[in-house]
């Protein structure tokens, strides 16, 4: 049994075998298009992989715990998880491994690659579900590669895809994945070009980033974009980007380093090369027969396509779906890094400034028209907030995922949740919290004339420090009330709380 082809074996019967990608390459390289040399392990491989080893039951097993609409994305992320970790944990078959390692031994020993998903129907002119799946840059050594070709074969049942296995046709028997394994081509500049724009049929557009494609594909990096008009090839508009950073090639992977300042004046494209990637576009849609999505790098003047796919009538993130919001938290590590600034340095001491000026407005002294237009206004400020909430903080949070992914990736444990014990193991604000709250109690106790006075609803000057020590807990703990029918009852609920444990 045969498990891999190169691109000049395979034939158009070879389509379902080895994914829209991975045909979609063998015809261009079949043309004589620049396409950088690649493997590809069909999807009887993984068929083979999950039956041999029986972990096809497993993921049948969660993936059928419950109805799939009534799935929260917690539990389709922690199926995803425990899934992804059975692969890497399950051993290739002999038969499997004996032929994949030689080949990759074969063609990349020594090279650098690219181990890209190609599951069959992945990449459609009806609809896009780019994304869903996973590709890893700059992967290096056989053990490794092998590792990831499992990974990619794990997001096949990835928590992106569980949310639309209904629209993937996603089941255990018949949904399958190849793999594309591809040579490595690290690019002075790398992007992405439409033949035709989303937006404008004639219009064409093409966007690049200096350095590796991954900054512009995860978002990590803002690409320069210039639109063209698909008649004349003349160049109608230039966006230019910061260009403050890029991504590039490193011993364990990819990161992304600054930019001299020098070649961040310069944008990645020169105009001639902007129109002769766009013939280059131009000349792919001919070929297909369909506008094209290509992705593209030069490296010393020549210029690589790296995939192409069709130009998307649709895509999962269209239509106000509420589920398209889950596959946005899902960030890179430079991403979170980069939130993590923004939420630190920017919206929380902004929403200090905001909370201290709404409450230093004294309600009682308004007239009736101007409550109604405070009103108007918090509900405005409201929306704001929460927006930010959930463009900022939610993602943040989520940056957990991307912890428990790499600690799994890297020490297989069998517990798949086993690096929580280390974030239990850590300094908890919780732990702070309660700490206050036991000074504050002792501080009640201590002082019985305290205790009465607040017991009848009053302490102001009994103790000056106290009402700075409540102001202070508000601020670094939030409202204990809230989310009771006691929230903004102002320290009712603290000081309920406290005297309670004072006694």
């Amino acid at each position: 049994m045969t498990f891999t082809l190169t691109l000049d074996q395979v034939e158009p019967r070879d389509r379902d075998r080895v994914g829209g990608k991975g045909y979609a390459l063998s015809r261009m390289a079949r043309e004589g298009l620049p396409v950088p040399g690649a493997l590809l392990i069909d999807e009887e491989a993984y068929r083979h992989f999950i039956r041999r080893t029986g972990i096809g039951e497993s993921i049948a097993l969660e993936i059928n715990r419950k109805i799939a609409d009534q799935m929260r994305w917690e539990e389709l992320w922690d199926a995803a998880l425990r899934i992804r970790n059975l692969f890497l944990r399950t051993p290739l078959p002999d038969e499997i491994r004996e032929e994949l390692a030689r080949e990759i031994e074969s063609r990349f020993r020594g090279l650098s690659v690219v181990v890209r998903s190609s599951a069959p129907g992945e990449d459609s002119a009806k609809a896009s579900f780019a994304g869903l799946h996973e590709s890893f840059v700059n992967v290096r050594g056989t053990e490794a590669i092998l590792d990831h070709v499992r990974l990619v074969w794990a997001s096949l049942w990835s928590d992106g895809a569980l949310l639309y296995r209904k629209e993937l046709g996603l089941d255990i028997a018949t949904s399958t994945m190849a793999v594309i394994v591809q040579e490595i081509v690290a690019g002075e500049c790398s992007g992405v070009a439409f033949s035709v724009s989303p937006d404008n049929p004639a219009r064409s557009v093409i966007e690049a980033v200096h350095g590796l494609n991954q900054g512009l594909v995860d978002g990590t990096v803002e690409p320069d974009r210039w639109t063209l008009d698909r008649k004349t090839a003349q160049i109608l508009s230039h966006q230019p980007a910061s260009r403050q950073k890029a991504v590039f090639a490193s011993a364990s992977g990819v990161e992304t380093l600054p930019l001299p300042a020098a070649r961040a004046q310069l944008p990645p494209l020169a105009p001639e090369e902007v129109v002769r990637i766009f013939e280059a576009a131009l000349k792919l849609e001919r070929f297909f027969g369909s506008p094209q999505d290509m992705e593209w790098t030069i490296r010393n003047g020549a210029l690589y396509i790296l995939q192409a796919r069709p130009v998307t009538a649709g895509d999962p993130s269209g239509g106000g779906d509420p589920r398209a919001w889950n596959l946005t938290l899902k960030r890179s590590f430079e991403n979170l890094k980069a939130l993590r600034e923004e939420v630190e340095g920017r919206w929380i001491p902004a929403m200090i400034i905001e909370g201290d000026s709404l409450a230093a407005i004294e309600m009682d002294s308004l007239s009736d028209e101007q409550i109604a237009d405070e009103i108007e206004r918090r509900q405005r400020l409201f929306r704001k907030w929460n927006d930010i909430y959930y463009a900022t903080f939610i993602p943040l949070a989520h940056g957990i995922r991307l912890f428990g992914q790499t600690y799994n990736d890297a020490l297989r444990p069998a517990d798949p949740y086993e690096f929580m014990d280390l974030l239990g193991g850590t300094e908890m604000i919780g732990l702070e919290r309660n700490r206050v709250l036991g000074r504050m109690a002792g501080r009640i106790r201590s002082n019985p004339r305290l205790a009465a006075s607040i017991r009848q609803g009053s302490f102001a000057g009994l103790d000056a420090g106290f009402d700075e020590d409540l102001e202070h807990f508000s601020r670094q703990f939030g409202d204990l009330g809230c989310g009771t029918e006691r929230c903004f009852s102002g320290h009712d609920a603290l000081v309920g709380l406290l005297l309670r444990m004072a006694e």
